[in-house]
């Protein structure tokens, strides 16, 4: 058999054609990298962990999180952080932080995390995993003291101990009277009497009730503003929550507010009221998620039926005083049949 014999000039050609074939369809292929870490691998119980993923990839790539459902292990997503992308040159950086912790010690693992990504005219989502990173947990460290020492013997005590502290009280007198004295100046300067009285604050239920009507009669939703709203429902429920249930709700992650919630002793279909408004409150800040026009709607009737469901008023009571006759006085009172006033009261808003 004879060997084909092929032309110098016709296989150059082929070579270079080929060339120009395989640098197009990788031009056309877009470029996305993903990269995770933590900023520490070894922690004590209780120790906070921030764990990042940060993906590079074509400005025309749309990328998506798991967000606050992503699944973590035996870890526990404390809060969220989405950072503004950054450019650089025809890339774009994008970066999620997890807060997460764990109360048990061991070595742990924190499990590949899948993103999905789609490109420009190719609805079919494709997918990249982090590799997986392993912590290790210790408990808290003993003392570098050394064992427990013995109990020292009881300390003698002066038999003249006013000789001791004398000066002491004498000094926290003055002080005391110091700071009164110029509080006093104070308010007689300003015009004000010197009796210490302050107006009492409003009814939590009260001022949460106006901020959800200035909300509901904003133009927010119309521009399209989704997370100027829903971070001003979050903040207006959080504060709620604090006058409501004494706790410092603005300063506490949503997940400590759940636990505070539990605590409060409230039914479990009020608890999941309040779950719901804050936990879609967080997909929109922090997770960029756009809900329907429904749902605004359904999350903003959920704001005033848990406040009316749960607030205290005060109501009138005619009491007698000690001279024998009848004056008002303000008695506090949870609210009753909160679940049929609050459909009547919602409507009317």
């Amino acid at each position: 058999m004879k060997a084909m014999f092929i032309p110098k000039r016709m296989f150059t050609t082929g070579l270079i054609a080929l060339g120009v074939v395989f640098g197009f369809l990788w031009a056309d292929e877009p470029q996305i990298s993903l990269s995770s870490g933590v900023d520490k691998s070894r922690i004590t119980i209780g120790d906070l962990i921030t764990y990042t993923v940060e993906v590079t990839h074509d400005k025309n790539v749309k990328v998506e999180m798991p967000g606050m459902g992503a699944n973590l292990g035996g870890f526990e997503i404390r809060d969220y952080r989405v950072h503004e992308p950054k450019i650089k040159g025809d890339k774009q950086i994008s970066r999620w932080d997890y807060i997460i912790s764990t109360f048990f010690t061991g070595e742990f693992e924190i499990p590949p995390l899948t993103i999905t990504y789609t490109t420009p005219g190719d609805s079919t989502a494709k997918t990249l995993t982090t590799d997986k990173i392993t912590i290790v947990v210790e408990s808290v460290k003993p003392s570098e003291a050394g064992d427990i020492r013995d109990i020292k013997p009881p300390v003698e005590i002066p038999s003249n101990l006013w000789q001791q502290v004398r000066w002491f009280v004498v000094c926290g007198g003055l002080i005391g009277l110091a700071i009164l004295g110029y509080v006093f100046y104070r308010r007689w300067k300003a015009g004000k009497g010197l009796l210490l009285r302050e107006t009492p604050p409003r009814p939590p239920h009260e001022v949460a009730l106006e901020r959800l009507d200035i909300l509901k009669d904003s133009d927010l939703l119309e521009k399209g503003e989704i997370k100027p709203f829903y971070s001003e429902l979050s903040e207006i429920i959080r504060q709620y929550i604090e006058g409501r249930y004494y706790m410092v709700a603005m300063e506490m992650t949503t997940t400590e507010i759940r636990n505070g919630l539990l605590a409060a002793e409230i039914s479990e279909e009020e608890h999941g009221i309040f779950e719901t408004i804050l936990d879609r409150s967080d997909l929109v800040k922090f997770a960029k998620r756009i809900p329907s026009a429904e749902e605004n709607e359904e999350v903003l009737d959920l704001a005033y039926e848990i406040i009316h469901r749960t607030k205290v008023i005060l109501e009138e009571a005619m009491v007698e005083n000690s001279e024998g006759t009848l004056e008002e006085k303000g008695v506090a009172v949870e609210a009753e049949d909160s679940t049929a006033n609050s459909g009547k009261e919602i409507g009317g808003v």
